[in-house]
């Protein structure tokens, strides 16, 4: 009964499974497929390290501004340094 049942599980997942992919990847041409947010992105990419996709740039107004993008951990950095030389430049102004 034991071997019967784990057949049956994994026969009714694979089904499940293989349906699934039938209805997402090839029903409709692939309509989901085609159409999903993480394979026009994938697409994007590929054609950006192919050199065939151009990288779009949007100016706003007439003084348009390169925005730099840093790590969080580097923000994270600058913050706590802040935070550090605040404390000790008010330690070191019980003394004065």
């Amino acid at each position: 009964m034991s071997k019967l049942l784990k057949l049956t599980s994994i026969a009714c997942l694979t089904s499940t499974l293989a349906g699934v992919s039938y209805l997402y990847m090839v029903d409709r041409n692939g309509y989901h497929y085609q159409n999903a947010t993480w394979k026009r992105m994938s697409d994007h990419v590929q054609g950006i390290l192919d050199r065939k996709d151009d990288l779009v740039v949007h100016q706003r107004g007439q003084n348009a501004q390169e925005v730099v993008i840093r790590p969080l951990g580097e923000t994270l950095k600058d913050m706590w340094n802040a935070q550090i030389r605040s404390a000790v430049d008010w330690t070191y102004s019980w003394g004065k």
